[in-house]
């Protein structure tokens, strides 16, 4: 559906009288509306309080289920082109609909499908050779437990060797020697006495690794000279990262309350969860996360190291219809997801049941040696 708007804003939460002025103030403007329908977008341009679509004369695009709040979703699927709704009340006050147009969905063919047919198939074939290689690792590493040679000679990978490993990793090391499981099997008994391969480990999608320790020191306490300059970055690193993160909340707390003196922001973007706009992660399910009816909002992530990053969220737009295609391409990719969720809870399941006799890993191989 494509519809247009004037919105009359009241809080869910106001008083009942001022509540009852903006319906009011709605119902005049739905009789104007309908004594001249094709007046609507002029009407809208000059009374609409929704600043996102007023200017646009309200129009608020194409919008499948879903995007829009239910009663407004309800009361727009309910007219026909061209038609006027009455007053509709939701969270963020009171709105007049014009449906303006209506696009039938439509099948996509099966040659639009063939790409995403393909790839599913091609991934499907991947993950079927990857539990074969992944079983063999796992059973290689464990069942010839004093070297890594034979499951490097047999699957023909890289032994790579890693020095200064310690149980609690360094900020900003990735990689399985940030994985706390596959550090723990590698610091276990059973590595360091026994001089055995630990387990294969996971330590991401379609990733395992097997380790050895070739040599190892036990912890000691270090001279301070050894360390001093270590302290310091930390503590230099710290403190900065205190000091931006309680000046991101001042000014966060001082925008909220006048949004006039915020100044510094960058130009506005549009983000959702496939369209980061290059934001990190965390800033993204930040904004992602502020309530629908609370907008305009601030809000304040604490990136660390990073500093601290202060958001305005200025409103939700409806997501627009994708062609078919996408739509095709993202259908399937829900249904590998969802498949391999499946296959990573099973196979979970079978280790924690056969735990001795089956190893039935997830990651694709790699070797490291301490």
């Amino acid at each position: 559906r494509r519809a247009s708007h004037i919105l009359i804003t009241a809080a869910k939460d106001a008083p009942a009288a001022e509540r009852e002025k903006a319906r009011a103030r709605a119902t005049q403007l739905l009789e104007q509306a309908r004594q001249a329908p094709g007046t609507f977008a002029e009407l809208a341009r000059k009374n609409s309080q929704d600043p996102g679509s007023a200017t646009q004369g309200g129009d608020l695009g194409f919008f499948a289920r879903g995007a829009m709040v239910k009663p407004f979703e309800d009361a727009a699927y309910a007219l026909k082109k061209g038609d006027i709704s009455d007053v509709v009340e939701s969270d963020f006050g009171y709105h007049i609909i014009q449906l303006t147009d209506i696009k039938a969905p439509r099948t996509p063919s099966f040659e639009e499908l063939r790409p995403a047919m393909e790839a599913e198939l091609k991934q499907q074939q991947a993950r079927r050779k990857f539990a074969e290689v992944a079983e063999s690792f796992s059973n290689t590493v464990y069942e010839q437990s004093d070297s890594l040679q034979p499951v490097a000679d047999k699957l023909k990978l890289k032994i790579q060797t890693a020095k200064g490993v310690v149980r609690t990793p360094a900020p900003g090391t990735v990689g399985p020697l940030a994985n706390p499981k596959f550090l723990e099997a590698l610091f276990s008994s059973d590595s360091l006495e026994n001089k055995r391969n630990t387990e294969a480990v996971e330590f991401g999608p379609s990733q395992m690794v097997a380790g050895r320790v070739t040599q190892y020191t036990p912890a000691r306490t270090l001279a301070f000279d050894e360390v001093q300059a270590q302290v310091r970055q930390r503590y230099v690193a710290e403190q900065s990262a205190e000091l931006a993160r309680k000046e991101g909340e001042a000014k966060r707390t001082a925008w909220a309350d006048k949004a006039s003196g915020a100044t510094g922001l960058s130009a506005p973007l549009v983000v959702a969860r496939d369209q980061p706009q290059n934001q990190p992660r965390p800033v993204v399910d930040a904004v992602l996360s502020v309530r629908a009816d609370e907008l305009p909002a601030w809000t304040g992530v604490d990136m660390g190291d990073l500093g601290y990053v202060v958001a305005k969220v200025n409103r939700v737009l409806p997501q627009a219809t994708p062609e078919p295609q996408i739509s095709a391409q993202r259908h399937q990719q829900y249904v590998q997801w969802w498949s391999e969720a499946e296959g990573l809870a099973y196979y979970e399941t079978l280790k924690q049941r056969y735990k001795a006799e089956i190893k039935v890993p997830r990651p694709l191989p790699a070797t490291t040696e301490k």
